[in-house]
């Protein structure tokens, strides 16, 4: 019996390997389910802007992120991080590898029960858990964490207590076996 857990952004690989793997797993869970990574990336970008890195014209495209990485603590942050965990060789380069993670044609092939979480306020992913909803055909739940209980930002900061509550009551219902559980 597999359970499979994958937290953030990264639930996107532990989707696609389970859709590929054949034997899925008991239970999936997804915090949070992200259905097209770059997707998020190139809406905070101005058209101009978004057309520069996506036509690989970073010597236009970076002096301008690095503008907006001045003033945004948050934007630097993700982007920083992003370049750092693709080893990218610019922030042009970091959004345009996120192209490459997108579920499309994919969540389709999860075939065990999964529940994905999502944060009322996320500030990074908003509407990529409802995306992953839509695509699965795989029993799944669906369990937005609200801010009135400290579970509303991303990674549900603040309220690991509630998520874990949510989580481990999910999966002993999923895998005890009960038709229809997930």
């Amino acid at each position: 019996m597999k359970f499979l857990f994958e937290d953030e952004s990264f639930s996107y690989e532990t989707l696609r390997t389970t859709g590929f793997a054949g034997d899925g797993g008991a239970a999936l869970v997804l915090d949070d389910g992200l259905y097209d990574y770059q997707e998020p990336h190139l809406a905070l970008l101005p058209p101009f802007l978004r057309d520069w890195v996506t036509s690989g014209r970073d010597d236009l495209a970076d002096p301008v992120l690095g503008l907006l990485m001045q003033v945004d603590t948050q934007t630097r942050w993700a982007l920083r991080n992003g370049v750092w965990t693709f080893g990218a060789s610019s922030v042009g380069d970091y959004v345009r590898r996120t192209g490459a993670y997108t579920l499309d044609g994919v969540a389709q092939l999860i075939d065990c029960p999964t529940l994905i979480l999502d944060a009322e306020n996320d500030q990074f992913f908003r509407g990529q858990p409802q995306r992953v909803q839509a695509a699965l055909t795989c029993p799944h739940t669906l369990v937005t964490l609200p801010e009135d209980e400290g579970a509303g930002e991303h990674c549900h900061a603040g309220a690991m207590t509630r998520f874990h509550q949510v989580t481990f009551e999910w999966l002993d219902t999923a895998l005890s076996g009960t038709p229809g559980a997930a």
